[in-house]
């Protein structure tokens, strides 16, 4: 499901709520670049004689997300019942400003050769600018408060501009500004207006005549406030009301604080993940346009808002994506702000953001060294193409991701494909494994698998003639024929098959009586401990970052 600016207010409740219930959620992200090391440049290692260490490879991350920007992510929730159903959703991200009350200054950058590969891949850029969901870093937004905080401070610091007599236009102007403010005070109080309008016969005043005007009345004029009227076109005073100001200062507050909030955007999303604030969130957004009953539609969708934050703020978030080294990267640069400068602190942020995250690709290469075979997504995800289980599908309002492929690079399309494959290749590997404590693992008691002390299998033997001599063993035949025994053909083919003979209870228990389970491993259970939050990095020494050595390796 393809989310813009309009609707993402209306929509991000039901994500929410989806967030709070999804068993794991899968995401991508595509970047407008992905490298800053100048090929044959001085920084270029491809002539170093051995692997760059994980400190130099963040470093070079680090420079990348710091350099270009989050251009589209996607999110795919995936909640686990009789089967896995998936909602998968893509946001383009708007780099602009949203609001008028938010005066944000980015400077973004595109590298030619990722625009390329985005533009062969359908990416409308315009689209990106036009409707991209907005997105504010915490650290921006810190920013954005303390300037507007600071704002009347320096207001009343402005050093006063000296006017040299020189300027004969100017000191005309300066003095026609101030006999006209006089001239309006001293008229009688019933006859005159409750404000002055400061012009200049000729046209719009300009920001010179406007900063005099300003000067003007700080130094000579306490008693009055004034402020510029038309686009700036002529300048406004009246009687200072103190107790109005202060509704004036709220209801600006109150306005920039909306702006904030609406500008924060896409990182609800996240703060939703990592067990951020979502206090901010107004009940008003969320809430269907021209309704009948207004009022008893904000209490209700106050009162759902209520029950998702709180099942969110309880609940541990499974995040799950493919490659996530980099991904990882941008994410915290995009919504948090700059990146640490050791890799160590970078380890621990991530893992205090999202404590329990699984990479597909360490999952898939895990034990295979460096002569495994290429572990890109779509490569992983073919051979489980015609693996039905575990059952995996796409919600009835989430259907655009339908077909096999045809949207690779689309970063909601890549999150399915992650959800997919995390889903049927950690099914697969579990099976496989063959520990004693598989029963205590599972998340159903389908299991019956014999035991093995081996604590350190793993890895994704995609060719299935290598994972067994016999493919009655391999989970998707097995799921195949457990579904199909609700199919009222399935037990007359089989006896055509096996020349007339044969029960239900012997297609049931064919093969050597391994049965595999219909869910991924219960997350928590020693099945993870070897994949749990380790970062597949093949360009390193080691190959892996561990999320969880973080600081403390220091």
């Amino acid at each position: 499901m393809d989310i813009d600016q309009a609707h993402f207010p209306r929509e991000l409740l039901t994500i929410l709520k989806h967030i709070s219930t999804a068993t794991f959620v899968t995401f991508d992200l595509e970047m407008s670049g992905i490298n800053t090391r100048q090929r044959y440049g001085n920084s270029d290692r491809s002539l170093d004689a051995g692997k760059p260490t994980l400190q130099q490879q963040y470093t070079d991350m680090k420079s990348a997300a710091e350099t270009f920007q989050v251009v589209q992510v996607g999110l795919t929730c995936v909640q686990e019942d009789q089967y896995y159903l998936a909602r998968p959703y893509n946001f383009n991200l708007s780099p602009l400003s949203t609001d008028k009350d938010v005066k944000l200054e980015r400077t973004f950058s595109f590298s030619s050769s990722a625009c390329d590969f985005l533009q062969r891949n359908h990416f409308d850029f315009g689209r990106m600018f036009r409707h991209g969901v907005p997105y504010l870093s915490r650290k921006e937004e810190d920013e954005l408060r303390e300037e507007y905080m600071g704002r009347a401070n320096r207001n009343s610091k402005i050093p006063d501009v000296v006017v040299s007599t020189s300027d004969p236009n100017a000191l005309a102007f300066q003095r026609n500004s101030r006999d006209t403010i006089k001239a309006w005070l001293e008229k009688d109080s019933k006859t005159k207006n409750p404000f002055v309008n400061i012009t200049q016969p000729t046209g719009p005043l300009n920001a010179y005549q406007r900063r005099l005007i300003y000067q003007l009345v700080r130094n000579e004029f306490p008693e009055l406030r004034v402020f510029a009227k038309n686009d700036g076109h002529f300048m406004q005073a009246e009687k200072l009301d103190v107790e109005n100001e202060e509704k004036i200062r709220k209801r600006k507050l109150e306005g920039f604080n909306k702006g904030i909030a609406k500008q924060v955007g896409l990182r609800w999303i996240f703060e939703a993940l990592s067990g951020g604030d979502l206090s901010a969130i107004d009940p008003k957004w969320l809430c269907p346009e021209n309704s009948e009953k207004p009022q008893q539609q904000l209490e209700a969708v106050t009162k759902e808002l209520n029950q998702i934050k709180i099942a969110l703020r309880k609940k541990s978030h499974v995040v799950v994506g493919h490659n996530l080294f980099t991904d990882l990267g941008f994410l915290y640069k995009t919504f948090i702000g700059f990146l640490p400068s050791n890799v160590k602190h970078f380890q621990q942020h991530i893992h205090e953001l999202f404590p329990l995250v699984i990479d597909t690709k360490y999952l898939a290469t895990h034990g295979h060294g460096s002569m495994g075979s290429r572990a890109g997504l779509k490569d992983l995800l073919e051979p489980f193409k015609k693996v039905h289980t575990p059952l995996i599908v796409l919600h009835e309002k989430h259907t655009a991701y339908g077909s096999t492929f045809g949207k690779e690079h689309e970063a909601g399309f890549d999150s399915w494909m992650t959800a997919e494959l995390f889903t049927k290749l950690s099914a697969k590997l579990y099976a496989e494994r063959e520990t004693p404590d598989n029963q205590s693992d599972t998340s159903s008691n389908l299991i019956d698998a014999s035991s093995s002390d081996n604590e350190d299998l793993g890895g994704a033997l995609l060719n299935s003639s290598d994972a067994s001599s016999d493919d009655s063993n391999t989970p998707g035949e097995w799921h195949a024929r457990e579904m199909n025994r609700t199919n009222p053909f399935f037990l007359l083919d089989s006896l055509v098959e096996d020349g007339g003979s044969g029960s239900e209870d012997e297609v049931e228990h064919n093969g050597d009586n391994k049965r595999v389970d219909y869910f991924v491993p219960r997350f928590g259970g020693r099945f993870w401990d070897i994949y749990m939050n380790k970062l597949r990095v093949n360009a390193v020494e080691a190959g892996v970052c561990d999320l969880s050595e973080g600081v403390d390796e220091l």
